[in-house]
C-alpha cells in the first residue's frame, strides 16, 4: 500500500486499509484539527440545528422541557457523576449563576420610598 502525506502536518503514514478516503495521520494533533474543520464545516451547512424553532409554538417547549425532567428524574446518578468528574466547572458556574441570581434579587427588591421632604417653617 502506498504512503500519504498529511494534509496538516506534511508528514509520510500508512493510512489504514479500511479507510480509503484518510487524508490524515494518526497523531492525536491533526486528529484534532481534523475533528474541528469538520464540525465547523457541519455547523456551516446547519446553522440553525441547535437554535430552538419558534414556529414549533409553546406545546413543543414544554414537551421538550418535560422529556428532560422525566429523563433527569430517570438518571440521577447520570447527573451525580457528571457533577462529581466537573466538579469545579460546576462550582463556577453554580457561583456565577448565584451572583446574577443575587443581583436580580436586589434590583427587584424594591426600596421603600423616601418621605417627603420637609416644609419649609413658616414665619
Amino acid at each position: 500500500m502506498e504512503t500519504r502525506v498529511c494534509i496538516y502536518c506534511s508528514i509520510s503514514f500508512l493510512p489504514n486499509k479500511y479507510s480509503t478516503r484518510q487524508k490524515v495521520c494518526s497523531s492525536p494533533v491533526c486528529q484534532k484539527k481534523r475533528q474541528q474543520e469538520s464540525m465547523r464545516a457541519w455547523r456551516q451547512k446547519n446553522p440553525n440545528y441547535f437554535k430552538y424553532d419558534e414556529s414549533k409554538g409553546p406545546v413543543w417547549l414544554e414537551t421538550q422541557r418535560k422529556r428532560s425532567r422525566v429523563w433527569r428524574e430517570k438518571n440521577p446518578e447520570k447527573i451525580k457523576l457528571y457533577r462529581h468528574t466537573h466538579q469545579a466547572e460546576y462550582r463556577r458556574y453554580m457561583k456565577e449563576y448565584m451572583r446574577r441570581y443575587r443581583e436580580t434579587k436586589k434590583v427587584s427588591v424594591k426600596k421603600p420610598p423616601s418621605p417627603p421632604p420637609a416644609p419649609p417653617p413658616q414665619l
